[in-house]
């Protein structure tokens, strides 16, 4: 084979690589238990006693003061839960807002875990 053409059979199997990987990470979105350091925006909005569209906002927000509370991966986006706990604390609410977010995490866990 020549050069350009084993370069583009590594490129066609690097590319398929990555949309089986980019796959894998839109179905986050789906599952409830990602680990015990990370959230979906749902479960976010769940232990905030939240919207969605709340979560967004301060994902958005958390940017803007270069201090992100969640990465995106493949459209998805993915919470640090102590980032998150963090934001609440220091912009929603105080140590109140925390701890409710801590109780309501320990309560939801075991729930999201198993599935």
């Amino acid at each position: 084979m020549s050069d350009h053409l084993t370069l583009a059979v590594e490129l066609d199997r690097l590319a398929a690589d990555a949309a089986r990987i980019a796959a894998k990470l839109r179905r986050l979105d789906e599952v409830a238990y990602v680990s015990e350091s990370c959230l979906t925006v749902s479960q976010a909005a769940t232990i905030c006693g939240v919207t969605d569209q709340a979560i967004y906002n301060w994902i958005e927000d958390s940017a803007r003061m270069r201090r992100p509370i969640a990465e995106k991966r493949a459209n998805v986006w993915i919470i640090d839960t102590l980032r998150l706990f963090a934001y609440l604390e220091k912009h929603r609410g105080g140590p109140s807002a925390k701890a409710l977010a801590e109780a309501r995490l320990k309560e939801y866990w075991p729930i999201w875990s198993q599935k």
